[in-house]
């Protein structure tokens, strides 16, 4: 007979069954068919487990190779970038050389220009009988012409290098944060080379996988 009864407890029964209920539940389970069917099925699942390693590590190596290809690329275009920013680095301190060597020049050249001028007002204030257009006037009309010409050829040549030097230093900056970006990058590839299954900072989280919308 029944060992036990099924009282019901708020909505929700608790089952006892009794000795020939359990025998029929082993014979069931036991019988040559229903093992058949948990050794396949055993086996399958030692099978999946098996392949599923097997392609683990054939992506590991896969992404390891990518990833080491990836970080020689970086290497090599953090190398040119650095040789770059060197270079126009160099430029900007040539550039502002000149720029001071220019400033200079028209400075020094305002003095002739000014000693010529003057002497032109100086001629001019002569007496009538004197006031004549000879040869040392036309020297200094010629060397005050000469000379103001050679100032403006200086002022535009000194206003194309600022502007140039502004270009460099922006172009500079692009690539200092550009150098910065590599070096973080490589940092973090590096360190990613370094990690297997295994390392311990390697952490599960729901999603990871999920494709990010609107990518």
């Amino acid at each position: 007979g029944c060992t036990g009864v099924r009282p019901v407890v708020d909505k929700y029964s608790i089952t006892r069954y009794c000795t020939g209920e359990w025998r029929k539940n082993n014979q069931y389970t036991l019988t040559p068919r229903a093992t058949d069917i948990a050794r396949a099925l055993e086996t399958q699942t030692k099978n999946d487990i098996e392949k599923a390693f097997e392609n683990i590590n054939m992506k590991l190596d896969d992404s390891n190779k990518k990833l080491d290809e990836r970080i020689k690329n970086l290497t090599n275009w953090k190398k040119q970038v650095h040789t770059t920013l060197t270079a126009i680095t160099d430029e900007i301190n040539k550039l502002d050389e000149n720029r001071t060597k220019l400033k200079g020049a028209c400075k020094i050249l305002m003095i002739p220009e000014a000693i010529s001028r003057e002497c032109l007002e100086l001629r001019t204030n002569r007496y009538e009988p004197d006031l004549v257009r000879d040869d040392a006037e036309q020297e200094l009309i010629k060397e005050v012409a000469i000379v103001g010409e050679i100032r403006r050829v200086f002022m535009n040549t000194l206003a194309k290098v600022e502007e140039q030097m502004v270009m460099n230093k922006d172009a500079k900056s692009s690539l200092e944060f550009d150098w910065s970006d590599k070096m973080e990058s490589l940092k973090l590839d590096r360190k990613n080379a370094t990690l297997t299954p295994e390392s311990n900072l390697i952490l599960y989280h729901p999603g990871v996988a999920r494709w990010p919308e609107n990518a």
